[in-house]
């Protein structure tokens, strides 16, 4: 099966744990990232254990993909580590917050996955890691976008 590992990051005006708390507050993604809705399963809230269910429209495209993830640790303000457990995706994911300086942060996702299913097998083949790197590069400028707001 077709796989990536690969990691997108931006410098962000923002705190670290001010980017740490909107990421992690996942079901309010779609807010500042339209494409992409998840849902929290069993559970009110993100933690060590939750289990996500995302459904996630690339930039471009008419289709959706859709795959499940459990937080597999979280270091508050510095990083969430997740694992893609089923769906269109299978593998992990962590994102890493930099303080860079007390109002500059590096966030960075690396995502190392594998397509499980067919028509991903075809998507990792025409764009691998270019395609998953537009699409994080488009979350992180929304993310930018959403800090900056949130600052003002």
């Amino acid at each position: 099966m077709p796989s990536i590992d690969t990691v997108d990051s931006l410098v962000i005006p923002a705190p670290a744990q001010a980017l740490f708390d909107i990421v992690l507050d996942y079901p309010r993604m779609h807010e500042w990232y339209p494409r992409c809705r998840v849902q929290v399963i069993g559970s009110e809230e993100v933690a060590e254990g939750t289990r996500l269910r995302h459904e996630l429209s690339p930039p471009g495209s008419p289709l959706k993909t859709r795959f499940t993830r459990t937080i597999r640790r979280i270091d508050p303000g510095k990083a969430i580590e997740e694992s893609y457990d089923d769906g269109d995706l299978v593998g992990h994911g962590r994102w890493a917050f930099e303080a860079i300086s007390p109002e500059d942060t590096r966030v960075s996702f690396r995502c190392r996955v594998r397509s499980n299913r067919v028509l991903m097998h075809v998507g990792f083949a025409l764009m691998g890691e270019r395609g998953h790197n537009a699409v994080y590069q488009s979350i992180l400028a929304s993310l930018r976008a959403r800090a900056v707001v949130s600052r003002t």
